[in-house]
């Protein structure tokens, strides 16, 4: 097609676990949208190559290519990372938002092939960040802060299975046995896995650098640093400060309708990753951070409940750490602005 007919270009993908969706539109000089083609392919490395034919095939040479997919789970990953690789400019967006936008279009049926398409048109209207090859070693500590999480989850799940047992009539032993060298074995995998952790940031020193500038806010130790800056990709994508409490789901929802009015709480639409990092961090603060301390308290007394206040000290630690990252400073106490 003529660069004179044609002014962008977008290729929307509907990612399942063995296929993908795809629709090329391309948006005209009168204002329309135009479907140009859609088919599927397997969610593997050679529909990957088959559909980088397809795109060589029907894509308009003269003007870049955007990709849209919805980030699902990780099995959109390999998509994106091909992709990525043959220089098209893609965007991941959450599912929220393409829930959201399909509502807009009034569109009754769902099928991946009609999601392909939104994704697509989606591409078109609207501006949408771009999405960056992740750094590799925060690939690997963001695997591994994740592995920790759920290990520590299993174990404290184990931990109680056993309380239960041992308080239970004529426990059988072999079964308590058994449960208590499953609990050993998750706690000596915990020191491993905070080892390696270890290792791998202190063979980058860029990142070391950063990550001890963040660990002398009182609250924040070598874990909860790690969590954060893993699961942001080293705040790359991140622009602000409120974009970043947006993509953390610690932004506040404001509901008002007529004379109804609904309490204020936050999205939790972001990533819970980084929300139960901050938790306990949030806590230690209380008793740890005199400046933060004084906030909460300033909350109380003014009728705040405390997990509300929890929330904001998260939100708190959460743009210190940030600031303290982007700028490559220590925290300081006094700091009075």
């Amino acid at each position: 097609m003529s660069t004179k007919t044609t002014l962008k270009q977008c290729l929307g993908i509907d990612v399942s676990m063995k296929k993908i969706d795809c629709c090329l539109s391309f948006y005209t000089v009168d204002l329309k949208i135009k479907v140009v083609s859609t088919v599927g392919f397997e969610n593997h490395d050679k529909g990957f190559l088959k559909l980088q034919e397809w795109i060589d095939k029907k894509k308009d040479d003269s003007i870049n290519l955007m990709v849209n997919m919805e980030a699902t789970g990780t099995y959109h990953e390999e998509a994106a990372y091909f992709l990525y690789d043959q220089g098209y400019n893609v965007s991941v967006i959450q599912p929220t938002k393409g829930k959201q936008y399909a509502r807009s279009l009034d569109e009754k049926n769902k099928t991946d092939k009609i999601d392909a398409k939104m994704l697509s048109r989606m591409g078109l209207e609207r501006e949408l960040f771009p999405w960056n090859r992740p750094n590799e070693k925060l690939r690997i500590l963001k695997r591994l802060s994740r592995e920790r999480i759920g290990l520590i989850r299993d174990r404290n799940a184990m931990t109680n299975q056993l309380h239960a047992l041992k308080h239970s009539h004529d426990a059988f032993q072999d079964t308590v046995d058994r449960l208590k060298d499953r609990i050993e074995l998750a706690s000596k995998q915990l020191v491993q896995i905070e080892e390696q952790m270890h290792q791998e940031i202190e063979s980058e020193v860029f990142l070391l650098e950063k990550i001890k500038h963040v660990i002398t806010i009182p609250g924040i130790n070598f874990i909860t640093a790690v969590a954060v800056i893993s699961e942001t990709d080293g705040f790359a994508n991140i622009t602000n400060r409120r974009q970043l409490v947006s993509y953390v789901g610690l932004d506040v929802v404001i509901k008002e309708s007529g004379t109804l009015s609904w309490r204020p709480h936050i999205s939790k639409r972001g990533n819970a990753y980084i929300r139960a990092a901050l938790y306990m961090s949030a806590v230690c603060s209380i008793i740890h951070n005199k400046v933060l301390k004084k906030y909460f308290n300033r909350l109380k007394d003014n009728g705040k409940p405390g997990k509300t206040g929890i929330v904001a000290l998260e939100r708190k630690l959460l743009v210190l750490i940030y600031t303290l990252f982007k700028n490559d400073k220590d925290y300081l106490l006094n700091y009075s602005n």
